[in-house]
């Protein structure tokens, strides 16, 4: 009896030993990688529900691909990637014909490169003679300069535009017609496809003449395309590795 009952408890012990060591090496680390494929795969489907909104985005933004194309179109008109002169005076030409005025003469000028438009800030206008002096007197001037800053807009920045890709090139006009006319064409020359900026304009009156002739000056501008600009970099670098080799 005592070693049957030796053989039972070793028995049992044994079993117990045999599912413990079955629960550590078989069991639990099945267990653990089940919790961690759970873990990714709703780390997985979070990733995908993003992907989904951002797909759905896309697609809204993609049915408008069409607009956005001719939107660019028409700004790659008005700021295009070159000089362009030819095309920049058949518009001249047709601006003097609907104004009927006579283009004399056009000059271009060497391009500059862009330079950004910052706000001056207003003097403070000087105290009257007589005016009290103080602390009254010397806050006068300075709320006056604050209110004058704040009335003048601040100008419009943007940082992907700099003097390596924005070019401005000085141009001189001159046209020969009626005063109204040369107002006229002044107007349809800021108003045309090409975007010019007129920064002086002159006027003189020929002797025994009704008509006048004024001088233009300004800016058109290209913005340079920076694909354009990588590939001729690209194309000057094997060029110059080849004449090296």
């Amino acid at each position: 009896m005592n070693m049957n009952r030796l053989f039972v408890l070793g028995a049992v012990m044994l079993m117990g030993v045999v599912a413990v060591l079955g629960w550590m090496l078989g069991v639990s680390p099945k267990l653990s990688e089940a919790r961690a494929a759970k873990a990714e795969q709703a780390t997985v489907e979070t990733q995908n529900a993003s992907f989904e909104v951002q797909l759905a985005t896309l697609k809204k933004q993609f049915e408008s691909i069409g607009e956005l194309r001719t939107e660019l179109a028409d700004l790659r008109e008005a700021v295009p990637s070159g000089a362009d002169i030819p095309a920049f005076v058949g518009q001249l030409d047709k601006i003097a014909q609907a104004q009927e005025v006579t283009l004399a003469s056009i000059t271009v000028s060497d391009a500059q490169p862009y330079v950004p438009v910052v706000a001056a800030t207003p003097a403070a206008p000087a105290p009257a003679e007589g005016a009290a002096t103080g602390d009254s007197a010397a806050a006068a001037p300075i709320d006056a300069a604050a209110a004058a800053a704040a009335a003048v807009p601040a100008p419009v920045v943007n940082e992907l535009i700099t003097a390596t890709n924005f070019v401005a090139v000085p141009i001189s006009l001159s046209v020969d017609g009626s005063y109204d006319n040369v107002l006229d064409f002044i107007e349809g020359l800021q108003k045309g496809t090409r975007l010019v900026m007129v920064t002086t304009v002159t006027t003189t009156k020929p002797e025994a003449t009704s008509s006048v002739t004024s001088t233009i000056s300004g800016f058109i501008y290209v913005l340079l395309d920076p694909n354009a600009a990588t590939a001729a970099t690209a194309a000057t670098d094997a060029t110059d590795a080849t004449a090296a080799g």
